[in-house]
């Protein structure tokens, strides 16, 4: 049995795993999004709320851990087939985001978010816009992930796909900012 052969016979188990980590991953990113907006509301998060966006954000890493994986063994069961597939490309670049997008969120805002007046501090404004925005990008590329993952067949270029993306992108940060400032000014 070879290389190739191999992936394939494992193709099926590891496919549902694969939909699984992207599941929780998804739901994960998007509860916790759904939750910071709520948490906001009274503009400081308690220890608890804390917690709770902690435990959501590692779900969220290892989800994503997960799918990587996964997502190579699949890859690896028909190599030609998905590099010459605009949808899995396009797949790949919004993961990309996603892993790029959470790495920049927890690098730049998680800190911030211990300071008891980041909601009403002038000097916090930029950092929490930037949250609002990243939040954007995370909820839509975790469900452009997960509608391109469920569409059967996709007769549209890379590009195509890419940009319908980056418009959506585009028009979900102008909503977050809008958002960000009617609570927050």
């Amino acid at each position: 049995m070879d290389i190739t052969e191999f992936f394939v016979s494992i193709k099926i188990p590891v496919t549902i795993f694969h939909v699984l980590s992207v599941i929780l991953g998804m739901g994960g990113a998007l509860i916790s999004d759904l939750l910071f907006s709520f948490f906001s509301k009274d503009k400081k998060l308690s220890k608890t709320e804390l917690s709770t966006l902690a435990i959501l954000s590692s779900i969220v890493f290892y989800s994503l851990i997960f799918i990587i994986i996964s997502g190579l063994f699949i890859f690896l069961s028909d190599i030609a087939k998905y590099l010459n597939s605009a949808k899995f490309l396009a797949k790949m670049s919004i993961l990309a985001v996603l892993l790029v997008n959470g790495y920049v969120l927890n690098k730049s805002v998680w800190s911030h978010l211990f300071k008891k007046d980041f909601f009403i501090s002038p000097r916090e404004k930029n950092v929490r816009r930037f949250a609002f925005t990243c939040g954007a990008v995370s909820v839509i590329s975790w469900l452009s992930v997960a509608t391109l993952g469920v569409s059967n067949s996709l007769n549209m270029s890379y590009a195509s796909i890419m940009l319908i993306y980056l418009t959506i992108i585009f028009f979900g940060i102008l909503v977050a900012l809008f958002v960000e400032k009617k609570e927050f000014n």
